[in-house]
């Protein structure tokens, strides 16, 4: 006898939660320019996820690598509240006037954004040290499949996620979307996915959310306790 609980989702059931949370049309825009720029967004669902998860975090100050036309940032900032503030870094200078369009739509202030065009690992290093709640991976970064430890993909993904350290105060979260693939972790991602797990400094979850989404608290490890000193002959 099948036990029905163990059975994943329906495609039916799958579509219906994709589909379920409501898109603000300055956010539905922006994916349909997307499609005209062949650039990743992510879909509605992941975009719900985001604004909960910097939402519940109350993120006052979120970094994005991947704005793209801004789909997902817009999300995040519907979720971080009237002060939060977001950074935003993309190669391409085109897409990201386009997400600027987006954010405008959406009512956010310029001074909530900090778009900047350029290379990620060129400019993560260069933030400021535990200023930041949220770091999202945009789907596509990396992009393109993996297929080593030496794979520079794979490299990448670490340097962001030493960035993520580096950046994130304790307490706050890094997601990474478009985290699986037909047969399971992403090859892109594949590598991070199960490093995630292991490291005792994340406390992680892999969500079934859109195209998956490998969300981490991060927990760096407490500072050693001072030795107690020793008491001083009488």
């Amino acid at each position: 006898m099948t036990d029905d609980r163990n059975l994943p989702p329906t495609p039916v059931t799958w579509a219906y939660a994709d589909a379920w949370a409501e898109e603000d049309p300055a956010i539905a825009a922006a994916r349909r320019r997307a499609e005209q720029f062949q650039a990743p967004s992510v879909d509605r669902a992941t975009g719900a996820a985001l604004r909960l998860l910097a939402a519940s975090l109350g993120a006052d100050a979120a970094v994005e690598i991947g704005t793209g036309t801004g789909v997902s940032g817009g999300w995040l900032l519907l979720g971080m509240g009237d002060e939060g503030t977001l950074t935003t870094v993309d190669a391409d200078p085109d897409v990201q006037a386009t997400a600027r369009e987006t954010f405008a739509a959406l009512g956010v202030p310029h001074t909530r954004v900090r778009a900047i065009a350029a290379e990620p690992l060129d400019v993560l290093p260069r933030l400021a040290d535990g200023a930041y709640d949220l770091m999202v991976i945009g789907p596509g970064v990396p992009s393109g499949p993996a297929s080593g430890i030496g794979d520079p993909l794979i490299r990448a993904e670490h340097a962001m996620l030493a960035q993520a350290r580096r950046l994130l105060r304790p307490g706050g979260a890094l997601a990474v979307c478009g985290a699986l693939s037909d047969d399971g972790a992403d090859p892109a991602h594949r590598d991070l996915v199960f490093h995630m797990r292991e490291d005792p400094r994340w406390v992680p979850a892999l969500l079934t959310v859109g195209e998956g989404m490998l969300v981490a608290v991060y927990r760096p490890e407490p500072p050693p306790a001072p030795l107690a000193e020793e008491a001083s002959p009488a």
